[in-house]
């Protein structure tokens, strides 16, 4: 197990945008990406999506990979997609590696979806008028935004507005509480340093519950859920979870050390120094607490109605 120390100041690099999004964007923090995305993957089954992609390939123009990060999902899709158009869009731009190995029909594009304003008369920028056109997407896809979407209303009511009739949208993320392996036992509900994380992110906008509540939204914004699947996140490894101990693995090694400055991002301003150092600790401890200590990880697949 990985023992991550407590750092009181941080050397990192940052998103320069208005967006709430509050993790790093450095060479550091892209490593860790690409590890998630090879966890996730053998978390939930194999594959980057749970769409129908086999029945979406002869039906699919146009695709977006919202928050793509990185870019290992989008150029997943795009490869899914051969015949499609697949945008990348991130609120910075993706690394110069990614951009080479990109398939030919992926386009990278810097923006952020709740800018998209489907009201304007008039407009040439290239997220609203091309991307997020109205009914013109066959497939939005979004994963791990619940550090970067503070108006879930909006998200999807833009998404809905720019699907195609028939168009599906998949939402893939996490919930803030920690669980016992293989149960819904809450582990978090005493913490202090977990109830401070959640006031501070509310308090940015953002939700505790971005992947068990994409359903209510979708629904909210007309969209007609087909499927809702629920996986274990896990933090330590355990066998009573095979599916999931290679994100136990990934945790341990890549993410869990990058929780020390992820706590400083968002309680710095609240706390003194010495009471962040103790919270801090206190988080170290509890997130690696027991095998298979989780958290819930939803993959919510909606449609737009014919």
């Amino acid at each position: 197990m990985v023992i991550a120390t407590v750092s009181p100041a941080s050397t990192r690099s940052y998103h320069g945008t208005d967006s709430t999004y509050v993790l790093p964007n450095d060479a550091t923090e892209q490593d860790r990406l690409d590890a998630q995305a090879t966890a996730i993957v053998a978390m939930i089954g194999g594959v980057p999506v749970l769409a129908p992609i086999g029945t979406m390939q002869e039906t699919t123009a146009k695709a977006v990979d919202v928050g793509c990060g990185t870019g290992v999902a989008t150029m997943q899709i795009a490869s899914y997609l051969p015949s499609a158009t697949v945008y990348g869009l991130d609120i910075s731009e993706v690394a110069q590696s990614s951009q080479i190995m990109a398939p030919p029909n992926v386009t990278w594009v810097v923006g952020n979806i709740l800018h998209v304003d489907h009201d304007k008369k008039v407009g040439d920028d290239l997220v609203t008028c091309k991307i997020f056109a109205r009914s013109s997407l066959d497939y939005i896809f979004g994963r791990m935004l619940f550090l970067g979407i503070n108006d879930w209303p909006r998200y999807f009511s833009v998404a809905t507005r720019a699907l195609a009739p028939g168009g599906y949208i998949e939402h893939q993320d996490l919930d803030w509480n920690f669980y016992r392996v293989g149960t819904n036992d809450c582990l978090s509900d005493n913490w202090e340093w977990h109830r401070r994380v959640v006031s501070a992110i509310e308090k940015l906008g953002m939700s505790a519950r971005a992947g068990s509540d994409a359903r209510g939204a979708m629904e909210e914004a007309g969209l007609e859920v087909k499927a809702v699947k629920t996986f274990e996140f896990s933090f330590v490894p355990s066998s009573k979870s095979p599916q999931s101990q290679p994100m136990g693995r990934y945790v341990q090694e890549k993410l869990v050390p990058q929780y020390p400055e992820l706590l400083r991002k968002l309680l710095e301003t609240e706390t003194t120094p010495n009471e962040l150092s103790r919270l801090t600790k206190e988080c170290l401890r509890d997130i690696s607490c027991e095998e298979g200590i989780h958290q819930k990880y939803t993959v919510t697949l909606a449609r737009k109605k014919m």
